[in-house]
C-alpha cells in the first residue's frame, strides 16, 4: 500500500510540533536552501521500525540505523527529489504504536524538503497504517483493494505496487486487479521509462516465499518495453541481476541483515535518459561493497 508523506515548510512543522506531534529535528539546512536533482532518488528498504525506538533485533537498533541513513540523505548535495521505502516499514506485526515511531523518525526528511514514499510488506499491517497515517492515505489510492502510486521524474516514472497479503506471513501478491490496473497505467505512461518498485522478490521456487504472481507480473512488464527496471527488498540482500531485459534489484534493509556478509544501508540512485547509476552506501563504511557503483543501461 504505497502513500506519499509530503514535504513540510518549517511553519508547518512548527505547527505539528506545537500541536503535539513528536518530532526528530536534525540541524541540516532548510529545505528551501538546498538544491534538488530531480532525477535522484534514495532507495530504502526493511526499515522495521518498532514502537519502542530502543529495540533492538539481530544485533540492530533499527531506529538508529533509519536516523543514520536519514543524516546522510540530507547531506548529499544536490539533494534528492524523493525517498522510498520498498515495504516492511514497521517491525513485524506492524503495530499502531511502530506507525506513529515511524512517522517520528520520517519528520526529518520531510522537513528537509525531502518527500517519502511507502510500500507495505510483510511485516506492514493495512488498516493500522491507514488509522496511523490518517484518512488521507485512503484517499491516496487508485485501486480499493490496493494502494498504488506513480511518482513521476524528468527521466523516468516510478509504478509502487502493492504486494501485502498477510501480515507476518512471509509470501506476497499483486493480485489480478492490481495487475491489470498496472497494465492500463504503463500503457498510458509510454512517454518515459518505467521503474517498478514493490517489496516482495520475484520468486518462482516451489515453496514461494516471493510474489507468488511472480509470472503474470512478467506477463505485464516484459513486452512493454519502456519497463526497464524492477526494484524491491524483502530478502535482506543487496543484489542486480537481470530477467528479459528488465534488471532486476534487491534492494539492502535499512535494518539488519539475515547473513553477516550481506550489507545494510541504502541506495543512491541517478536517473538518465538510458539508464541509472546506483551507488550503494553501507551503514557500515567498512563493509567491502560500501560506495559500490552499478551502471544500468535500459534495454531498448
Amino acid at each position: 500500500m504505497p502513500y506519499t508523506l509530503p514535504t513540510l515548510s518549517r511553519r508547518q512543522f512548527l505547527a505539528a510540533t506545537a500541536a503535539g506531534a513528536a518530532t526528530l529535528l536534525t540541524p541540516h539546512g532548510r529545505a528551501e536552501d538546498r538544491v534538488c536533482d530531480p532525477n535522484r532518488f534514495a532507495l530504502l528498504s526493511d526499515t522495521h521500525i518498532a514502537a519502542d525506538p530502543n529495540t533492538v533485533a539481530r544485533g540492530v537498533n533499527m531506529r538508529d540505523d533509519l536516523q543514520t541513513v536519514i543524516r546522510e540523505i540530507l547531506a548529499a548535495q544536490p539533494a534528492p527529489a524523493g525517498a522510498f521505502i520498498s515495504g516492511d516499514c514497521v517491525y513485524l506485526q506492524g503495530l499502531s504504536e511502530d506507525y506513529r515511531t515511524l512517522l517520528e523518525s520520517l519528520q526529518p526528511l520531510r522537513e528537509g524538503g525531502v518527500p517519502v514514499h511507502l510500500a507495505l510488506g510483510n511485516h506492514d499491517h493495512r488498516e493500522r497504517f491507514r488509522e496511523a497515517f490518517g484518512e488521507a492515505v485512503r484517499k491516496a489510492s487508485l485501486l480499493e483493494a490496493k494502494q498504488v502510486l506513480i511518482v513521476p521524474a524528468p527521466h523516468a516514472n516510478w509504478f509502487v505496487l502493492d504486494s501485502l497479503e498477510q501480515t507476518n506471513k512471509t509470501p506476497g501478491k499483486l493480485d489480478a486487479e492490481q495487475l491489470q490496473w498496472l497494465g492500463r497505467a504503463l500503457d498510458e505512461a509510454t512517454d518515459k521509462p518505467a521503474l517498478v518498485l514493490v517489496h516482495h522478490q520475484p520468486d518462482n521456487r516451489p515453496i514461494v516465499s516471493g510474489l507468488v504472481d511472480t509470472d503474470p507480473l512478467f506477463e505485464v512488464l516484459t513486452p512493454r518495453r519502456h519497463v526497464k527496471a524492477l526494484f524491491f527488498g524483502h530478502t535482506h540482500v543487496w543484489a542486480v541481476t537481470q530477467r528479459d531485459g528488465i534488471h532486476l534489484v534487491n534492494l539492502p534493509p535499512t535494518a539488519y541483515v539475515f547473513a553477516p556478509s550481506q550489507p545494510n544501508g541504502w541506495v543512491d540512485a541517478r536517473l538518465a535518459a538510458d539508464g541509472a547509476t546506483l551507488e550503494l552506501r553501507c551503514l557500515n563504511p567498512q563493509h567491502a561493497q560500501h560506495g559500490q557503483r552499478v551502471e544500468l543501461k535500459w534495454r531498448t
